[in-house]
């Protein structure tokens, strides 16, 4: 007699290994399982599954390659952006830009292990005992982080939702994250070559406000992105996206791709050594590129946080002479925060000009974002 536990999860297992394009969602549309069902359909006829048994095979393999288990209600909720796993009995959810702490549906740490491990297949990395830690994007745009023991004490999990339709710059305009001025004075600073950094605090808006200030870059121009995990994903002509890995990292990437003659470079965020690299070509010879940076405050803060960044190269340069080579290469700041609330907004603009900072634009008393420099 057929064992069907075994034989869903040969199927599965297959599947993943040689499907796994059409595996990276964490939301499926009819189109996408349409065309999950017709892979799973082929496999069932090469392998020459029994006929009595292949609609309860196929039925478990749809379930276990699409479903989340305990996180699908979750997922059925639009308002909720964010999923974060600290350990089996707590889950937590931004819902609405607000977090929260909801009821755990995991029965124990295994469960959870194994989600992480299905999440981690379906961005195509391998999560093991070996190779504990795993970020990725998926196919939908959603970006996942998964770690598992000895790393962490627990398996955790971290799901950031990538919106359907993300916000385009008339609805940060509508809703006051962003004003006219403030943004005629970006787009003209992008196109004239201005170097700008994004700073701010984790799920701040950063990349997403960065995506945006691209858009104003003339199509003319050809741009390099580097990024650890790659988010920007940009249509646009006049591209080349790498990405790192264990094997090449955000450093090598900025180190190479100034070999490849962009007329831009943009590096998705600067954690370490690589801050040193981007500073440099944006002081010789690459005006107009852009990176995020997390940072605790607006100007001078974000200039030591990248100076702090610049030290991890080994440099023997002091932190006072970085300091000062990023106030001669970068020309503009801008600071975007979260409020209360959870609403995302540009707080601060600010330009560096002759080794010093001088801010333009700055949330009032008032929570309106208006001019406070020439």
């Amino acid at each position: 007699m057929t064992n069907l536990a075994e034989v869903s999860t040969r199927v599965v297992r297959e599947v993943e290994a040689r499907q796994p394009g059409q595996l990276g969602y964490l939301v499926w549309t009819e189109e996408r399982l349409a065309a999950l069902g017709r892979a799973v359909d082929d496999l069932l006829d090469e392998l020459d599954t029994e006929v009595g048994v292949r609609p309860l095979v196929r039925r478990s393999v749809l379930n276990q390659l699409t479903g989340l288990g305990a996180l699908d209600a979750l997922l059925l909720d639009d308002r909720v952006t964010e999923i974060m796993v600290n350990r089996a009995d707590e889950v937590m959810v931004e819902r609405g830009g607000v977090l929260e702490r909801v009821p755990s549906v995991f029965a124990d740490e295994a469960e959870v292990a194994a989600l992480a491990q299905r999440l981690a297949a379906r961005a195509g990395r391998d999560l093991t005992t070996e190779h504990p830690m795993a970020d990725a994007r998926l196919s939908d745009g959603s970006r996942i982080s998964v770690i598992l023991p000895p790393v962490s004490r627990y398996p955790a999990v971290a799901i950031r939702r990538t919106p359907e339709h993300p916000p385009e710059i008339d609805d940060l305009l509508a809703s006051g994250a962003v004003t006219p001025e403030v943004w005629r004075f970006l787009s003209e600073a992008v196109a004239g070559r201005a170097n700008v950094v994004v700073a701010g605090g984790a799920g701040a808006g950063k990349t997403h406000l960065l995506r945006l200030l691209i858009g104003a870059v003339p199509d003319d121009q050809r741009l390099v992105i580097i990024e650890d995990v790659r988010e920007l994903d940009l249509t646009r002509a006049g591209v080349v996206s790498l990405e790192s890995s264990g094997r090449y990292t955000t450093h090598d990437l900025v180190v190479q791709a100034l070999r490849m003659r962009p007329d831009r470079i943009v590096v998705g965020e600067v954690r370490a050594q690589e801050a040193l690299d981007l500073i440099e070509a944006m002081a010789t010879g690459h005006p107009g590129s852009f990176t995020t940076v997390h940072s605790p405050g607006p100007g001078l803060d974000t200039v030591y946080r990248l100076a702090r960044a610049a030290l991890r190269s080994g440099t023997p340069l002091s932190f006072d002479v970085l300091c000062q080579q990023i106030l001669r290469a970068v020309d503009v700041i801008v600071f975007v925060a979260r409020t209360a609330q959870g609403a995302r907004h540009v707080a601060e603009v600010d330009g560096i000009v002759e080794g010093s900072v001088q801010p333009h634009f700055r949330r009032d008393g008032l929570d309106q974002l208006v001019r406070v420099g020439p």
